[in-house]
Formats: C-alpha cells, sequence, structure tokens
C-alpha cells in the first residue's frame, strides 16, 4: 500500500482502523507478520463504504473471522484486512412452523456465542460446533465440521455482497458443498464476502442440548491439546482416512522447528509453544507434507489459511 492509500484510508473516518497491525494478536496460533491495514466494520453500511474506497485506490483486500484458521507470513501482507463486528455479530429468529425453525446468524459472530443461544433457545442442530472458536462467516466459508457433522447441512441460506456492494441471498438449492468448501453453484464465491448465514433447527429440550454439547467438549477435552496456542487441526483431512493417524503413524508427534510442535496430543494440531514465526509453523508444515508423502504418498493439504503478499479475494 502506497501513501497516498494510506493517507486516503486515514482521512475516510474509519471507526476502527489500525495501520501495521500484527497479526499475531488476532489469530490463535499466535503467530505471522504485519499488516498494511486492518478496518474492523460495524454494519452494512459501513462495509460497502469502506469495500468502494478500496476499489476506488485499488487497495487490495481479504475478509477474515476470528482468526482460528489463519496465518499470515512473517514479511507480511501489504493491503487491508477487514473483519466483521457489531451488527454483523447478531443473532435473529426469522422463521418457525411444524418442521423446523429458520435463524438468521451475522458473519462475525463468534461459534460458542451462537452454540449457546441455541441451547438456551432449545434449537438443535448445531452442537458438533461447540468448542471451535472461529466465527460464524468463516466457518460457513470453509463449510467447517467436526464428529462427522458439517455446518453446511444446516444452512438454509447465506447472504453475501460482492465488491459493488449490492446484497444478495443464495438458497440452499444455489449452494455447492463439499469436503471443508463452500462455493457457488453459480460459479466461485472468491469475489463475495458472506455478511449471514439462515440456519434451518429442530426444537429440542434445552437440558438435552446441553448435554450433547457437554459429551462433545469432554471428547475435545480427552483427545486435543489445551492451553496452548493452535489452529485447531492443520490440515485437511485426505479421503477414506486422517491426517492426524497419518501424521502419528509417521512418527511426527513432537516433531518440532523453532517454538512451532507438532503436539504430542493429537498429530494434527500443530502448536506454538511461544513466541513461534510463522516461518517455523511453514517450516514444519512441509517437513510434515514431505514425511507422509514419503511414507504414504498422500500429500496433506493445510486447512489453515495462509495470507501472502499476491493473496486477494
Amino acid at each position: 500500500m502506497n501513501e497516498r492509500q494510506l493517507g486516503r484510508l486515514a482521512a475516510a473516518g474509519l471507526a476502527e482502523l489500525r495501520f501495521d497491525a500484527p497479526m499475531a494478536e488476532y489469530c490463535t496460533l499466535r503467530a505471522g507478520g504485519k499488516v498494511a491495514a486492518l478496518i474492523e466494520v460495524a454494519n452494512l453500511e459501513e462495509l460497502r463504504r469502506v469495500l468502494a474506497l478500496l476499489a476506488e485506490e485499488e487497495i487490495k483486500f481479504l475478509i477474515v473471522g476470528r482468526g482460528s484458521n489463519l496465518l499470515v507470513v512473517d514479511s507480511g501482507y501489504s493491503g487491508a484486512i477487514i473483519r466483521l463486528k457489531g451488527e454483523f455479530n447478531t443473532i435473529a429468529l426469522q422463521e418457525c412452523n411444524e418442521i423446523a425453525t429458520i435463524i438468521k446468524v451475522g458473519a462475525g459472530c463468534a461459534l460458542g456465542k451462537l452454540v449457546s443461544w441455541c441451547s438456551g433457545q432449545g434449537l438443535a442442530g448445531l452442537e458438533f460446533l461447540v468448542g471451535i472458536p472461529g466465527s460464524v462467516g468463516g466457518a460457513v466459508r470453509m463449510n467447517a465440521g467436526a464428529w462427522g457433522q458439517e455446518i453446511g447441512a444446516r444452512l438454509e441460506a447465506i447472504e453475501l455482497i460482492d465488491r459493488q456492494g449490492k446484497l444478495r441471498q443464495i438458497p440452499f438449492s444455489g449452494l455447492r458443498l463439499s469436503y471443508r468448501t463452500l462455493d457457488l453453484a453459480e460459479g466461485r464465491i472468491d469475489n463475495t464476502i458472506i455478511t449471514a448465514a439462515l440456519f434451518s433447527l429442530k426444537t429440542d429440550r434445552e437440558e438435552d442440548i446441553r448435554s450433547r454439547c457437554a459429551a462433545y467438549l469432554e471428547r475435545r477435552k480427552g483427545k486435543q491439546p489445551a492451553g496452548v496456542a493452535s489452529a485447531g487441526s492443520f490440515f485437511k483431512n485426505p479421503p477414506d482416512d486422517f491426517a492426524g493417524r497419518l501424521i502419528e503413524v509417521a512418527g511426527l508427534k513432537g516433531t518440532s522447528c523453532g517454538a512451532a510442535m507438532i503436539s504430542p496430543v493429537h498429530g494434527n494440531f500443530l502448536v506454538n509453544t511461544g513466541g513461534a514465526s510463522a516461518t517455523d509453523i511453514l517450516t514444519l508444515m512441509e517437513q510434515v507434507q514431505a514425511a507422509v508423502f514419503a511414507q504414504f504418498a498422500i500429500k496433506l493439504e493445510p486447512e489453515v489459511r495462509i495470507i501472502q503478499e499476491n493473496d486477494s479475494p
């Protein structure tokens, strides 16, 4: 980003704007380089205004959620990062009938908040998301899942805005879902921003929903590392297998590079033991990929979104 572009952003009167923002402060891996500008927007009109300014100044940008599946390379990103907050954190009932209850959830809403709200309302179907630290928008964009379930299966529709500020609602029939991926039936979703998701849920007793949430949390406690920075599952599972199993069989649990380490608790958790750089993490990632490929002829793909200089929506 050049001086003129930085000056235009500074003069735009944006409520939440930070220059040279260290993304280690905004992602759960607690590692990564700086971005030229971090912009947090609180409502749709503010988002439209930001998109118009970025387009006018030809500033590249990316949308991120709560940073639970994110790593910016140490050399940083010279564009803008946009985070959704304020009105994008809301949850509202849309429709209730004998078949299902439809709720609308802002893309910036934390998954933990959504699961807790649904439990209190007696709405079942999203319990498997408990313990995942991401946002609704990020989870929908990557069709997040756990325990054999995926968030895409609960969708009624999504709302998205394009780079020209046009808002659209896409019904479930207009979505193309696959493992850790969501696209539009009409083509790629890359040049749009998810602003909200509508979910179709069933009613159930609050105590039964909370019981299932507690059971999922207990399973996580027994199988996943706690008290250490991570991005959750680092690699996508290959077809008919599990990345964690392959990594464990390859003898890689406990392997480290700098302050980055493959967790001794779970092979698919790459953790920051304190002060790891993005380079440490990416080097260890490549070592794991090479070792697993050498032994099993399987190339593990990262589930974590790695942001580099040439990235754009």
